[in-house]
């Protein structure tokens, strides 16, 4: 097996996984689908160099990923206290800040998603015993809370960046 194909079934795996904790965390009605995809800079027919988003199927170490997650609420009722919880995959690192979600709050986790706080307001005692601030590479879990509830029909996304070590 080489390094390429190496990546391609954990990612699945994890996705697997990830689509499952949405499902129980979105809310009646709600669905949710996730996206795994790369930017890359292509030449489009007038010559213009532009960059595209396509499928994450084959990563490396070092590759930057998007994670994206589509919701809908296909209810008739409006969807209230929604929120959307996801872990960041073992063997990727957060790229920091960039976390995305219209009217959205934005919380993270260092211990496997018992406590979520803003990026600022966490930290972590290392093996060594000394209290530091956490960083983005301490983040388990990513949250975003929406602010308002979601009107019947209202679909959107919210997305963060990765990075595979």
């Amino acid at each position: 097996m080489n390094k390429t194909s190496k990546w391609i079934r954990p990612l699945c795996m994890i996705l697997l996984v990830i689509a499952v904790n949405f499902q129980a965390n979105a809310g009646e009605g709600v669905t949710l689908k996730v996206m795994v995809e790369q930017e890359v800079v292509v030449v489009d027919d007038n010559g213009k160099k532009v960059t595209r988003r396509i499928e994450a199927d084959t990563i490396v170490p070092g590759d930057e990923v998007i994670y994206t997650i589509h919701y809908l609420n296909r209810s008739s009722k409006p969807a209230d206290n929604v929120f959307i919880t996801i872990p960041v995959p073992e063997h990727t690192t957060y790229r920091s800040g960039s976390a995305r979600g219209g009217d959205t709050d934005i919380t993270f986790s260092v211990d496997g998603g018992k406590r979520y706080g803003r990026a600022e307001e966490l930290s972590i005692t290392p093996e060594n015993g000394v209290e530091r601030p956490a960083t983005a590479s301490d983040y388990t879990h990513i949250k975003w809370k929406f602010r308002v509830p979601l009107p019947p029909g209202a679909s959107g996304a919210v997305s963060y960046r990765a990075v595979l070590n």
